[in-house]
């Protein structure tokens, strides 16, 4: 977990839960480790503007992204106030097998 210039990241996260489709996108649950060491959960709510990635590299869609998968996600540090917190995922990025990514990019 790390801030940069608002946005926070979130490494080897855990998707616990892919709560489905909304109007405007949809939502993936994670849980992860923050700054100060603690396991915390944060719904990422996915928009058009998200780019979402798989191991390889290649574009995916927010329902190939399931329960039980690791994940590398960028997203914002406004939350809101609900339990979990939800904020708007910038990128995320499956983690392969083998603990690799290809990378991260953000279309702000």
């Amino acid at each position: 977990m790390a801030y940069f210039n608002g946005i926070q990241y979130a490494t080897n996260a855990a998707v616990t839960a892919n709560p489905g489709r909304r109007a405007s996108g949809c939502e993936i649950e994670i849980n992860y480790i923050n700054d100060q060491g603690r396991s915390r959960n944060m719904i990422l709510r996915v928009t058009d503007s998200t780019v979402i990635r798989s191991a390889d590299g290649r574009r995916i869609s927010c329902s190939s992204i399931a329960a039980g998968q690791r994940i590398n996600a960028a997203f914002t540090d406004t939350e809101s106030p609900t339990t979990p917190p939800v904020a708007r995922a910038y990128s995320i990025t499956q983690l392969g097998t083998g603990g690799g990514t290809v990378g991260i990019d953000i279309d702000l």
